[in-house]
């Protein structure tokens, strides 16, 4: 009864404090969202100008908050669907691009970790670098060199590994969200095998490890029967950047490839003249709080999952 006590508080302690933030983000994003797009202030000669009275604005703003909690915004329709509809056809789109490229960032980064933790003969000032230079790249600028090197194969028909060129625009079928995969996986591949490389290099000076490699163990069995839980534990703790990392990009990645998820419409509603202004603000704060939920229902989990790995080896 006491263990279930303390499991009880221990997710209270997780819960409370994350849902009281997300409460205050999403009153902020409501309230921001609710701000007229034609809204501008204007400066001369040391004077500021509002270009409508701050009444119109907090009446929009206040409009605002009706709308989401009414439950219009779900029941707006939006070129022939509600924006309920839309939520959740888009909402599949970018769930499967940002579920398969965690999946390809944790294939491609941890045993690229695995190897970079062995060259020994490499100075850590490159073998930094072959971490942090995709880090340090602005994401667009990766993005775009993706997407200039899968039109170069498609528009000249080359062929790699045998594999015909795939299409580098458009959500009509499955093989066009695979470059919007890669593309959403390059940067946390490289968090995560700087993460790798890093946890068994400071792994091999640790006593236990020495023991063991005294007694004749190679270095896949170290790595697999002492470090791996190490490993991903330190991947778990690092996930809340990974996760913000990908959110960041996947409304470039689905702009640049014209993919139609959750990220393509925040900047369609933001920029279209083919909607209603109306309609047009409150898809884009509709999907706005949408994104905002399930990234902190994310942050929660990984919280909680963490505080169990913690635990069970604390029980250990």
């Amino acid at each position: 009864m006491d263990k279930h006590n303390e499991v009880t508080k221990g997710l209270l302690r997780i819960i409370i404090p994350h849902t009281a933030m997300l409460i205050f983000i999403l009153i902020l994003v409501i309230a921001i969202t609710g701000i007229p797009q034609n809204f501008n202030i204007s400066s001369f000669n040391g004077v500021t100008t509002l270009n409508m009275p701050l009444s119109a604005i907090n009446d929009s703003i206040i409009n605002n908050f009706k709308i989401i909690f009414t439950g219009e915004a779900f029941s707006t329709v939006i070129q022939g669907e509600t924006t309920l509809e839309l939520l959740i056809r888009t909402g599949k789109k970018s769930s499967l691009i940002l579920f398969l490229g965690t999946v390809l960032a944790l294939l491609v980064g941890i045993p690229k970790g695995i190897i970079d933790s062995r060259k020994k003969n490499t100075s850590g000032t490159l073998k930094l670098l072959q971490s942090l230079i995709p880090l340090s790249l602005p994401d667009v600028f990766t993005i775009g060199l993706l997407q200039f090197f899968a039109m170069y194969l498609f528009t000249n028909s080359i062929r790699v590994f045998g594999i015909n060129p795939l299409p580098y625009i458009g959500d009509e079928t499955i093989l066009h969200s695979i470059y919007p995969i890669v593309a959403i996986s390059i940067l946390p591949s490289a968090y995560i095998s700087r993460i790798t490389a890093s946890t068994i290099e400071e792994g091999y000076g640790k006593p236990y490890i020495l023991a063991a490699r005294g007694k004749g163990l190679s270095r896949l069995q170290i790595i697999k029967n002492h470090l791996l839980k190490s490993i991903f534990f330190n991947i778990l703790s690092g996930f809340t950047t990974i996760m913000g990392i990908m959110f960041s990009s996947l409304i470039i990645i689905e702009r640049l490839f014209s993919f139609r998820g959750v990220g393509f419409y925040l900047l369609y509603f933001y920029t279209t003249q083919l909607i209603e202004p109306y309609e047009a603000g409150i898809g884009f704060t509709l999907f706005i709080v949408a994104l905002s939920i399930i990234y902190y229902l994310i942050l929660v989990l990984i919280k909680i999952l963490k505080d169990t790995v913690i635990q069970i080896k604390e029980a250990g």
